[in-house]
């Protein structure tokens, strides 16, 4: 039946017949609207689909249509047959005009919702803070944090009473100032109440400090910040949250101290798409979440220091990933921390993030980051590695530089360098005792001709794929759940609670030279070849010294020929090489049926 088919497409293109409806796609992403505004004709619809890991919803900011949570895969359709300017959120991650946010135009040209994180930089100092702020009390002026939050202006402090506070708060007031009376006994509860999702949540608003105070239990964040210019988190407690427990994304100027973050599936701390971030993480302690630190695509003067990172999964990973704005994460520096233990195959964790399990510090993709003056123990796989990362593109490692650490007891390498990395990635002045590629520091030194040239080592990244598929594709892999996560004991609370809040940020300008500086002040490392562990030897026997004796073979075989003489059997010469295939296939079995 051909003619009718051209019939009705000849129909459809007639001068005066109407267009047929277009339906266009919004992709939802981790924490953004992709594209964040959309032309079309009235009755056109536009179609939201959730393309990242964690759960969005769609709300018009007028309150004409609401979707339900939506989680990776769900999508939600919206007709739109009048013209004019529909603005939409997530009330997840944003409010109206702010954080997560996005506008639909029918029939009318677009104006500047607002700049993204691809356009968006910030100045390097904190925003000023307004002087003559009041303080309002909770519950003593206002019943709940909330209520208190809608009536500050800012430059006001909120400071909270003790007490256990049920609810979940939005802050879109800049230079405000949340303040616990007590950290261990102010606690904001979320109960995993679907219809409270974040503690406490910062959207658009530039200069907030949260400070001295507990949140736990909540479906996604502790405490979240977005698209801000200045924040700042000290004495905070995030404990068994859904998410994140201490976060701020597409934000800058920010500092996170003193802080306690545990039970998080994804990363107890986490500060993600910005360039420059100019931020700071010092004095905080991360336990029993799938990733203690993790950056993705923050880049520039974000420095990580002087804190403990133990019991997670994973430890600090600075990451590229093409889900975010800004792909590839450069520049963080990581200086004097205590890297340990993070073993924890209890910890509450989402599929990917199982990839590293074992990890000390490890950079997947990113560039020219600096590891420094750390001590790092006891991880079952690697200490301080470099590795590659596949996400929609390939993200090879380059330029990162690994010295002066202090690396022992890892189960297969103290340092490491996972296949194929690009050039510029060296290690140099590190006491440890086992390496991949064998030799590590000797051939990778800074300014080494290997260096430069790229390479490491591939079993490595066949096991970390392995897990990858694992988890993901095979949905099994050791982990426990957030509302499991061990009690936090006390932690410190903040000096003069009563006294009058500082500005929001660091209180210096970000100098990683300077961090770096310090932290050799502070360390004087010799480097020393500790003892191979088990693992380490068994690896280097049959990765190495397999392939070493087929080349060898192959040398012999070779000389006999050229010499006349009758050399070595064919099937002695291919044996190694056979074993060492049956290497890389062991490696990669052993990762996905191990418990």
């Amino acid at each position: 039946m051909v003619f009718p088919a051209v019939f009705l497409a000849l129909s459809a293109m007639a001068p005066g017949m109407p267009a047929p409806a277009a339906v266009v796609t919004v992709e939802m992403r981790d924490d953004t609207f992709e594209p964040r505004v959309v032309r079309i004709e009235p009755g056109d619809s536009v179609r939201w689909v959730n393309v990242g890991r964690n759960p969005h919803n769609v709300v018009a900011a007028d309150g004409t249509f609401r979707s339900k949570i939506l989680q990776t895969g769900d999508s939600f359709i919206v007709t739109f047959p009048k013209v004019g300017r529909f603005d939409f959120f997530c009330s997840l991650h944003g409010s109206p005009h702010a954080g997560m946010s996005g506008g639909v135009y029918v029939g009318v040209a677009p104006e500047n919702v607002a700049t993204t994180s691809a356009s968006r930089t910030y100045p390097e100092d904190p925003p000023v803070r307004p002087g003559g702020g009041r303080t309002i009390r909770v519950p003593r002026d206002f019943v709940s944090i909330q209520s208190a939050v809608d009536a500050a202006n800012p430059g006001d402090m909120v400071l909270v009473s003790a007490g256990t506070y049920h609810e979940s708060v939005i802050v879109t007031t800049p230079h405000l100032t949340i303040r616990g009376e007590d950290r261990n006994r102010v606690v904001l509860d979320g109960a995993f109440d679907p219809e409270l999702a974040n503690g406490i949540a910062v959207f658009g608003a530039d200069g907030v400090a949260l400070e001295n105070m507990t949140a736990r239990h909540y479906p996604l964040n502790g405490f979240y910040w977005r698209s801000v210019w200045g924040y700042r988190g000290s004495y905070l407690t995030a404990e068994g949250n859904g998410d994140y427990g201490i976060y701020a994304f597409d934000s800058g100027v920010g500092q996170f101290d003193h802080s306690y973050a545990s039970g998080s599936p994804d990363s107890g701390f986490y500060i993600g798409q910005c360039d420059p971030c100019n931020a700071l993480v010092t004095d905080v302690i991360a336990r029993f979440n799938a990733v203690g630190f993790s950056g993705t695509n923050a880049s520039g003067n974000l420095v990580i220091r002087d804190s403990e990172w133990s019991d997670n999964m994973s430890g600090i990973v600075p990451n590229t990933l093409d889900a975010e704005a800004l792909p590839p994460q450069r520049g963080q520096t990581v200086v004097n921390n205590w890297v340990h233990d993070n073993n924890d195959r209890s910890a509450p964790a989402k599929a990917d993030e199982f990839a590293f399990f074992g990890s000390g510090i490890i950079v997947l993709g990113g560039r020219d980051n600096e590891i420094a003056f750390n001590r790092v123990e006891h991880q079952d796989n690697v200490g301080i590695a470099v590795a590659l990362v596949v996400d929609q593109n390939l993200w090879l490692p380059e330029g990162n530089r690994v010295h002066d650490n202090v690396v022992s007891g890892s189960g297969l390498a103290d340092l490491a360098l996972y296949a194929p990395a690009a050039g510029g990635n060296c290690f140099e002045s590190n006491t440890s005792g086992s390496e991949l590629p064998p030799l590590l520091q000797e051939t990778y030194s800074c300014g080494s001709t290997l260096s430069a040239l790229g390479g490491g080592d591939v079993a490595l990244s066949l096991a970390g794929l392995a897990r990858l598929v694992r988890a993901t594709a095979l949905g099994s892999y050791p982990h426990g759940q957030a509302r499991d996560t061990p009690a936090t004991p006390d932690q410190p609370n903040m000096p003069d609670a009563g006294a009058s809040p500082a500005p929001a940020g660091p209180a210096v300008r970000i100098d990683p030279e300077a961090e770096v500086r310090r932290a050799a002040a502070l360390h004087a490392v010799t480097t020393e070849r500790g003892d191979r562990s088990v693992g380490n030897v068994v690896y280097l026997v049959l990765g190495y010294g397999i392939p070493l004796a087929g080349v060898l073979f192959l040398l012999s075989a070779l000389a006999t020929r050229v010499l006349g003489l009758r050399g070595p059997p064919r099937r002695l010469v291919l044996a190694p090489l056979a074993a060492y295939v049956l290497f890389l296939i062991g490696v990669t079995v052993l990762e996905v049926v191990r418990p």
